[in-house]
């Protein structure tokens, strides 16, 4: 029965109420904290905290760590890509050397297939473009005001 009863205090909370979880945020934001900081740091620190450009050099470094960083990154990469590009293309080569020797006679032969029609096109567009023309330049000379524009 003691177990019991202080279990039941405690869900009472002994008259306090529910306690607030208090975030570290506002351990650091506290008045105090920052009011004990400025009375136990010397004022020749904060003047040089405030005053001298000590923060320029700083900037220059860390900008550099993070250009090193970004280097170190990109060749990280180069080499995740080139090595699994070769892997890559070291399984991929059986596949290529296949399909040199199965599709590209195949593929040539298609297109040696497809050559006269391509040709037999190519002369019907020539013809009809020039016909085009033709018809165009006989237009222009039934009619005597467009020859002039044109000459001019």
């Amino acid at each position: 029965t003691m177990q019991q009863l202080r279990m039941e205090t405690d869900a009472i909370g002994a008259g306090e109420g529910p306690q607030r979880a208090v975030p570290w945020s506002a351990w650091v934001s506290r008045e105090g904290w920052v009011r004990w900081c400025m009375c136990h740091v010397p004022p020749s620190w904060t003047q040089w905290w405030t005053t001298s450009g000590w923060r320029q050099p700083l900037q220059r470094v860390l900008w550099g760590l993070e250009g090193v960083l970004y280097l170190l990154l990109a060749l990280m990469l180069c080499h995740a890509l080139f090595t699994t590009g070769s892997h890559l293309l070291s399984s991929l080569w059986p596949v290529a050397a296949a399909v040199w020797r199965h599709l590209l006679p195949a593929v040539l032969l298609l297109l040696l297939s497809a050559l006269p029609a391509l040709l037999f096109t190519a002369s019907f567009l020539l013809l009809f473009s020039t016909l085009l023309s033709l018809v165009g330049l006989l237009t222009s000379m039934s009619h005597p005001g467009n020859a002039q524009d044109l000459d001019q």
